[in-house]
């Protein structure tokens, strides 16, 4: 299970940012999470409320999640996607070009 080493790694992230700025408990770390960065969101959730403990033990997370949205390199037609091969709703072309959705970055942290 990768979420695990995802938490660890933002977790670890958030401790050395709280840290810098002489914080002492770290509040809330908000995500965003794309449709299409291979991370399942529950599993995600219960590996930060397990490893948290440790570090965080009062922080929440929050996740946006970011929806996958492609281009037609075809018909320039852009769509949906909920996979990373889709198929062009408009022309039927396979193999949309990724606009959004991979993204998996750390948007904002609480501390005190």
């Amino acid at each position: 299970m990768h979420e695990m080493s995802i938490v660890m790694s933002i977790l670890d992230m958030a401790a050395d940012r709280a840290r810098a700025a002489d914080a002492r408990v770290i509040n809330a770390i908000e995500i965003e999470v794309g449709g299409l960065a291979g991370v399942e969101l529950e599993p995600l959730r219960f590996c930060f409320q397990v490893a948290r403990r440790d570090i965080a033990p009062e922080a929440e997370l929050i996740v946006h999640e970011i929806p996958g949205r492609g281009r037609c390199a075809g018909c320039g037609s852009e769509a949906a996607m909920d996979f990373a091969w889709a198929v062009c709703p408009d022309c039927g072309e396979v193999g949309l070009e990724v606009l959004q959705g991979r993204e998996l970055r750390v948007r904002s942290l609480s501390v005190d």
